[in-house]
C-alpha cells in the first residue's frame, strides 16, 4: 500500500527537500504514477494477475527516458 501525499506533505520528505524544484515536480509525477498504478491493481480484484513495478528504464547514464507528458517509462513483472 502506498501511503498517499499531497504536494506539500511529498516536498517535505527527507530525500525529496533535498532536490530542486524541477526536480522534486518531476519525482512528484512519478509518485502519482505509482500511486495510479496501485490503485488500478486493488480495482482489478483478486483473480487477476498481479502486475508490479520493478523499476524504470533508464538511458545509458542512469537518467530516466520519459515519456511524452513528463512520466517515466515503468518496467513491470508479474508476481
Amino acid at each position: 500500500m502506498i501511503f498517499e501525499y499531497s504536494w506539500q506533505q511529498f516536498r517535505n520528505l527527507n530525500h525529496i527537500r533535498l532536490l530542486s524544484e524541477s526536480e522534486q515536480i518531476r519525482q512528484y509525477h512519478f509518485y502519482l504514477d505509482s500511486l495510479a498504478n496501485e490503485r488500478y491493481k486493488q480495482v482489478k480484484g483478486p483473480h487477476s494477475l498481479n502486475l508490479q513495478n520493478v523499476g524504470f528504464l533508464l538511458q545509458e547514464d542512469f537518467n530516466l527516458i520519459l515519456q511524452e507528458n513528463g512520466s517515466g517509462i515503468y518496467i513491470t513483472s508479474y508476481a
